[in-house]
């Protein structure tokens, strides 16, 4: 009697040391399906906004452009880059377009099982393309790209961000063509960065720099940018602007 008894207990601890790690197993099995589940749909709730982003920008852009009646390449320019934010925007004037390229990015919290986890950013590559038809009607389109387009205008914008803060740390006495490429080309190599110009208007400072992704001139990308220094002694902060402009 008493061996039985001793047989029955040893079943039924040996089937909860069987029952244990099956519940353990499915328990993992079940959290690693719904994290996946989870990030699965914020992922693609990012790429929803991004491509929400582009399709506003595009909006955005043939609105300005259809209600703005320059024709003024440099302003025009600088319609596209308010609406699309594109460090690279080149002009075609035989087709009277514009191709303006630029990434959309949107961040989502990552969900994993053990600690760690965080934002993860999700990027997209985008051209914008706009046209002047012969009815004088501007129509832009949106063509999502391979990201490696859009390397060459990560980089512009970067050095462009660059060369804004070094502007807007100079002194006024300093804000001169020679000056200015010496802060931003100490070699004086003129392969990054090229200052076209330099112009005083009152209290303001125009500053004309052409800025390569690339030391190699021949075959690169390159973005005529216009700095604005405000010279307002009162302007403790330095204020200095900057956008693409078609020519310099």
């Amino acid at each position: 009697m008493a061996a039985r008894r001793f047989t029955r207990r040893a079943a039924t601890g040996g089937l909860i040391l069987l029952i244990i790690p099956a519940g353990l197993l499915a328990y993992f099995w079940y959290s690693a399906w719904h994290t996946s589940h989870v990030n699965d749909q914020r992922r693609q709730a990012a790429l929803t906004s991004i491509l929400a982003q582009a399709r506003d920008a595009t909006t955005d852009t043939t609105h300005a452009l259809n209600t703005n009646s320059t024709t003024d390449t440099d302003a025009l320019t600088g319609i596209i880059w308010q609406h699309t934010h594109a460090p690279l925007i080149a002009y075609d004037a035989s087709r009277r377009t514009f191709t303006a390229t630029a990434s959309r990015s949107a961040d989502y919290s990552e969900e994993v099982l053990l600690p760690g986890g965080g934002p993860v950013t999700v990027n997209r590559c985008f051209t914008f393309t706009s046209t002047r038809g012969t009815s004088a009607i501007w129509t832009t389109t949106m063509t999502e790209q391979d990201e490696q387009l859009c390397r060459p205008g990560q980089t512009i914008d970067h050095r462009a961000t660059l060369a804004k803060e070094r502007i807007r740390n100079m002194s006024a006495a300093q804000l001169t063509r020679a000056d200015v490429t010496q802060a931003l080309d100490p070699a004086h190599q003129q392969d990054t960065y090229v200052v076209k110009d330099t112009v005083r208007h009152g209290q303001t400072v125009t500053i004309t720099i052409l800025i390569r992704a690339q030391r190699d001139v021949s075959a690169t990308a390159a973005q005529c940018y216009q700095f604005t220094r405000n010279l307002d002694g009162n302007d403790a902060e330095r204020t200095t602007a900057s956008m693409p402009i078609g020519t310099c």
